[in-house]
């Protein structure tokens, strides 16, 4: 029996695929006729939209500082979600779009006359009852720790509804990761009045922790039940964002259904899908010539289903795969066993754990090529050259070829 989105469990984190170096050297960002036209005066918006999931925002200041004075001036309602010995948030942005089909926003800080982003931040705009939208932030920044740290705080602090999502942790470990945050509370500016407190596992600490949390400040904090999936967390985050609002039904409200809380993006008129007509010609209408078909557009441009047949023609390979790192779904698939779908789920799994490695060692998060050698096949995860976001997985039977002559040919056809 199929399971529903309901009964799944917490699903792995979906990061933003690395900025690869060409997009690094060859930024999109965008000339605009004036300084209000820059800074949308007419937007709350913080950064300005360069397309449809990214955003960007110059500063000639730490990145920290600069998003407090970008909240302090339209002071745009929020929630911020932290992550406490656990790594949820992305994980929840994640379902949240996933669940409409659409892809988490991107805000880059980058440093005026430079393009290199200087922290990277993901969240998701909820509609509220009134139209109006609400961006739902993670504090699991891409940047190094410090910025990241100072970021989260400021989030935190500036936010309508702060949510800690705070994972399975000795009483010891919680009161020291929850140490800087009480630090800020206490010290101020808070403007913050309302924190709460989501456990993923058991809640018999987080209640004596909260008293301490607040101390004498005028933070409310509630306890919610645990959550155990991405359901029952927006459950109690929306629930608590309504609370905040005072009125039940009232304008300013969520949508308490996970997969009602992200509107699905507009589909474009070339890809809408072909609808059925009936052959016979209509009485009195004049014959016409039936208009020749247009070509499905794909991704970049490529043709991505010739571009995996040639990947098959490698020798020993038996799938290769072309996915989407953004949507996390297959793009193009040839070969036999395993299918597509599986064969894309475990690659952004590989990718994300990579990733997370190589963030966790102060490396960065860039993947630029992974092998991984099984017992009896090579799995080989290639980002496709000029193509950010498309990623190739390809599957090759150890005992006919070996990974190093596979990925010389590998590169032979992305050279062509």
């Amino acid at each position: 029996m199929p399971r529903t989105p309901d009964d799944l469990p917490w699903p792995p984190p979906v990061r933003r695929a690395a900025v690869s170096r060409e997009e690094l050297l060859s930024p999109a960002t965008q000339f605009v006729r004036d300084r209000e036209d820059y800074l949308g005066q007419d937007d709350d918006d913080i950064g300005r939209r360069i397309s449809d999931d990214q955003h960007e925002l110059f500063v000639t200041c730490d990145p920290a500082d600069a998003l407090r004075q970008q909240f302090d001036r339209p002071h745009p309602d929020f929630i911020a979600l932290h992550d406490v010995g656990a790594s949820t948030s992305l994980r929840l942005l994640g379902a949240l779009a996933g669940a409409a089909g659409a892809r988490v926003q991107r805000l880059s800080i980058r440093r005026q006359g430079a393009g290199v982003p200087l922290a990277v931040l993901q969240f998701v705009e909820a509609p509220l009852a009134n139209g109006s939208k609400l961006r739902v932030y993670a504090t699991d920044v891409d940047a190094d720790s410090q910025t990241r740290q100072h970021i989260a705080i400021v989030l935190l602090a500036r936010s309508r509804l702060g949510v800690l999502m705070v994972g399975e942790l000795p009483p010891h470990a919680l009161t020291s990761a929850l140490q800087p945050l009480q630090e800020a509370i206490h010290q101020g500016p808070w403007p913050n009045r309302d924190l709460l407190l989501l456990p993923l596992g058991s809640a018999t600490a987080l209640a004596a922790q909260a008293a301490n949390l607040a101390g004498r400040s005028s933070v409310v904090l509630r306890v919610t039940p645990q959550a155990s999936r991405p359901n029952d967390a927006w459950t109690f985050i929306s629930g608590g964002w309504n609370r905040v609002q005072g009125q039940a039904g009232g304008s300013a409200t969520l949508t308490t259904d996970l997969t009602q809380a992200v509107p699905r993006p507009p589909v474009p008129l070339n890809e809408a899908p072909t609808q059925a007509m009936d052959l016979a010609p209509l009485q009195g209408a004049a014959l016409r010539p039936m208009p020749m078909p247009v070509p499905m557009p794909v991704p970049g441009g490529v043709r991505w289903d010739q571009y995996a047949d040639r990947c098959l023609r490698i020798k020993g390979a038996v799938s290769a795969c072309v996915f989407d790192m953004h949507s996390q779904r297959p793009v193009a698939h040839a070969g036999g066993r395993p299918p597509a779908e599986r064969v894309t789920a475990q690659g952004v799994n590989l990718l994300l754990a990579m990733a997370d490695a190589g963030r966790s060692l102060g490396l960065g998060t860039d993947v630029r090529e992974a092998t991984v050698s099984l017992a009896g096949h090579h799995l080989l995860l290639r980002p496709v050259p000029k193509h950010p976001g498309i990623v190739l997985h390809l599957v090759i039977d150890g005992n006919i070829n070996n990974a190093t002559l596979a990925r010389m040919q590998l590169e032979r056809i992305d050279t062509a």
